[in-house]
């Protein structure tokens, strides 16, 4: 009897001390909540997420924006943010459009106004695409020359978009010191190596012709009276043999004149300087030009990578129909920029006017016309081109008649006419 109450003793304590165990209790879980204002986005992994987790939420500000910091359950500048999850939690990213300074710079005497269109604004700083209109008014005595740095225009008024940083020069030139244009005029037989060196490197060689390999000839470059216009004009020949590169090149011939490093100051184009070139030529009856090429003008840049590419050029291609191309090089490939039926130019005295303003942002213009109809036959104009290259020194011009003698048949003895010759620096 006494054992048997033990044991139910023990069977009770048992019962009871199985009872008194907690059952296990799920970990608590949380939502996390993140919304962008204007201008941006988030990323983050919404959840739900395990108490006292920690999660990562980034900020992502779209063009033109900047990050502005975190409102809500959470807040501050740290960009990613790192958020501790112990409730659920509304956050915000906030973004503002990113500011950008516009710097102008002022050469020589004149003065520069800044408006925002649409919105009267004085200071340098503006809102991403914020359009800012400057207008440029020189002092007496003095012209307004153009805009260059991160843009460029020839107008005086200018409007820039405001997406990054910008630097702009307004450049004023003294209306006294504009210099006079150096001119080379035909002035009868005789001598005509002699006037162009005098003209274009005084004491020192820009004539670079086939004589040296076609002595009995006599010089490839004579002066001759033409009854069109009236006066002595040059007159350059070429011949398909034995005429070729000045003894250098077999493949090509040349018989041009130059401005070159041997030059005035005032025939070199430097960087930031303007200056328009101006010519006539005639193209004979009958004239044949190359598959290949057949140049009669070419501006070069001197010094740097990029020397030996020509920057812009006039050349004549044989076609259905023959073409008169001009071509452009930023480095060292070229495209055509514009073309035309060689058609009327032949047999007819052409007008050249060439503009150039040598800047990494730089302008280009060129019109030719028949010089007695005034009718133009072929014009280009680019305001914002790249008309300066890495380590350059200087640019110049060259006229005459360059062509490739690949394909022989298809070219002939000519006689190219040029005139009038004008160099202006700006």
């Amino acid at each position: 009897m006494k054992n048997l109450f033990a044991l139910s003793v023990l069977l009770l304590f048992s019962c009871s001390k199985g009872s008194t165990e907690a059952p296990e209790v799920p970990a608590e879980t949380y939502i996390l909540n993140v919304v962008a204002s204007l201008g941006g986005s988030v990323t983050y992994e919404r959840g739900p997420h395990q108490e006292n987790s920690n999660v990562s939420v980034e900020a992502v500000p779209a063009a033109g924006y900047e990050f502005n910091g975190w409102t809500g359950s959470a807040s501050g500048e740290q960009n990613p943010l790192t958020v501790r999850m112990t409730a659920n939690k509304n956050i915000t990213a906030n973004f503002i459009r990113s500011n950008y300074t516009l710097s102008v710079t002022k050469i020589g005497e004149g003065d520069v106004s800044k408006e925002v269109v649409n919105s009267a604004k004085t200071t340098d700083e503006y809102p991403s695409g914020t359009v800012v209109r400057l207008n440029a008014t020189p002092a007496n005595g003095w012209l307004f020359a153009g805009w260059t740095g991160s843009e460029s225009s020839s107008s005086n008024q200018f409007d820039i978009t405001l997406n990054e940083n910008k630097n702009i020069f307004a450049t004023f030139i003294e209306q006294q010191a504009e210099r006079q244009a150096v001119v080379l005029n035909a002035d009868g037989p005789g001598d005509t190596y002699e006037l162009i060196t005098s003209v274009f490197a005084p004491g020192n060689n820009p004539v670079e012709t086939p004589d040296c390999n076609h002595a009995d000839f006599g010089r490839h470059i004579e002066e001759v009276y033409d009854e069109v216009l009236s006066k002595n004009v040059f007159k350059f020949h070429i011949h398909v043999s034995p005429d070729n590169d000045r003894c250098i090149n077999f493949d090509r011939q040349r018989n041009e004149i130059k401005t070159y490093d041997k030059s005035p100051e005032n025939l070199k184009g430097t960087e930031n300087e303007r200056v328009t070139y101006s010519w006539k030529f005639k193209l004979p009856e009958g004239f044949q030009s190359s598959p290949k090429f057949t140049h009669i003008h070419q501006i070069k840049s001197v010094g740097g990578a990029y020397s030996s590419m020509p920057m812009y050029t006039l050349t004549t291609r044989k076609g259905s129909p023959d073409e008169l191309e001009l071509r452009y090089a930023e480095t060292d490939s070229q495209i055509t920029l514009t073309d035309t039926d060689i058609t009327p130019f032949i047999g007819q005295w052409i007008e050249v006017t060439e503009t150039i303003l040598y800047a990494t942002n730089g302008s280009y213009s060129i019109e030719l016309k028949n010089a007695l109809t005034e009718e133009v036959l072929l014009s280009y104009s680019n305001d914002s081109i790249i008309n300066w290259r890495p380590e350059a020194t200087f640019s110049r011009p060259k006229w005459g008649v360059y062509r490739s003698l690949i394909y022989p048949d298809d070219i002939r003895d000519e006689a190219v006419l040029f005139s009038d010759f004008s160099i202006l620096e700006q």
